[in-house]
């Protein structure tokens, strides 16, 4: 498998589903002492490979194009694999199909560590490895997605932030009547605008059931207690409403991948979307005219974070590791991620004058407007995801009901 040049070297496809992985599970939690006992069993770990990272990501937007200034600033090749940014497939493809046999790191959403770390299948980091760590702010480097032991003296942590941002959704201002960013647009857009129906849409997992109970709380449709933690009833409650909404004629589809979300903008399917910032971006260079709004009611905030996983101390190339995870928090990797992607990495401060001591465009005005847009989207109260809700079981159970309706 050999490093890529703006794509993905490989997609993969699990006999096991996340359905039945999630089935077999404690509710929102991984099946209980499954993963150790996988771990005595008698398995290959892949050999480490000099001077080369393999790495499992479920987001293609966290690879920067190309690998060429990680080659260049690292001296090592990366191998990437992408999967789908599904949780359940995520757990799935780690805790049961033992991705740490074949990969040193694994990036997804923060939000799975405590199941990541009873099942074993990652390591404590050493925050004096990565330079870079020193200098984040404090608040990210506090936070509970990465960090598992606060005592003064451990310095260790879990993840690493690859990026960060706060998602909505797109459309078409010119044709529905509506303002541009900065002036807000409200998710009933997406989930019951007369204006859209027949051309909205929405993802495929329980993320965007989340999403549908964040709105009716916030147009005060649905009482909730826990917006991070719903309820079982709250979870039929929101699914009840996109049944609804689906019955009337509402969405157009439910789309799966990331590809799919240029596509149905790209086609002229619809008019507005639940999508990631990226994928507008790639629809307007084609000549679109789409906009990523600023939510009314609110954002879903992220991080994706990188984990080394468990069998890289077997493999014994931690050394190699380490740099390549300093890269992800360096001027390198901020000067090609946020321009690319508007997403910002934890230390957007080294893009600059990264950027100009490599002859690279002036990118302070990129910088500088994705770092207040960021600051405007998360001044909202609404919401911090978390990857495994409590009750992630009913949720996946609920949005599987929306779908076959």
């Amino acid at each position: 498998m050999k490093s890529t040049k703006g794509k993905h070297s490989k997609n993969l496809y699990f006999p096991l589903t996340r359905r039945n992985f999630i089935k077999g599970a404690v509710a929102g939690s991984v099946i209980a002492g499954a993963p150790a006992i996988l771990k005595g069993l008698t398995r290959r770990v892949k050999a480490a490979e000099k001077g080369v990272i393999r790495m499992m990501f479920t987001a293609p937007t966290m690879i920067p194009g190309d690998w060429t200034r990680f080659e260049k600033d690292t001296g090592l090749k990366m191998e990437d694999t992408v999967i789908k940014d599904d949780p359940g497939i995520f757990l799935t493809e780690v805790q049961v199909n033992d991705a740490g046999d074949r990969f040193d790191l694994i990036s997804t959403l923060s939000g799975v560590e405590q199941s990541l770390i009873d099942g074993g299948n990652i390591m404590q980091m050493e925050a004096s490895a990565m330079p870079n760590w020193a200098g984040m702010p404090a608040s990210i480097q506090n936070m509970p997605y990465l960090v598992r032991d606060l005592s003064p003296d451990a310095g260790k942590v879990w993840g690493v932030p690859m990026a960060m941002n706060a998602d909505s959704f797109g459309y078409l201002p010119a044709k529905l009547g509506e303002p541009r960013p900065p002036e807000e647009a409200s998710w009933s857009l997406v989930f019951e605008s007369e204006k859209t129906m027949g051309r909205s849409s929405t993802g495929d997992n329980y993320i965007y059931l989340w999403e549908a109970l964040a709105y009716l709380k916030n147009t005060g449709q649905l009482a909730v207690k826990d917006i991070l933690n719903p309820s079982p009833d709250e979870a039929k409650a929101t699914a009840d409403f996109l049944i609804k909404r689906k019955e009337a004629g509402q969405f157009r589809l439910f789309w799966k991948i990331f590809d799919d979300q240029i596509a149905v903008m790209k086609n002229g399917e619809v008019d507005a979307i639940r999508c990631w910032e990226p994928a507008v971006n790639e629809v307007n260079k084609a000549g679109g005219d789409w906009v990523y709004a600023t939510a009314k009611e609110f954002f879903c905030k992220w991080m994706h974070a990188a984990y080394i996983t468990s069998e890289v101390e077997e493999r014994g190339n931690l050394d190699e590791v380490y740099t390549a995870l300093n890269w992800f928090l360096s001027g390198g990797y901020a000067s090609t991620i946020t321009p690319l992607r508007g997403y910002l990495n934890g230390r957007p401060d080294l893009a600059v004058d990264y950027a100009n001591a490599n002859g690279m465009d002036d990118i302070s005005a990129t910088m500088d407007a994705a770092q207040e847009k960021l600051k405007l989207k998360f001044a909202k109260e609404d919401f911090w995801f978390s990857a495994v809700p409590e009750n992630l079981q009913e949720m996946q159970a609920q949005m599987d009901r929306v779908l076959n309706a």
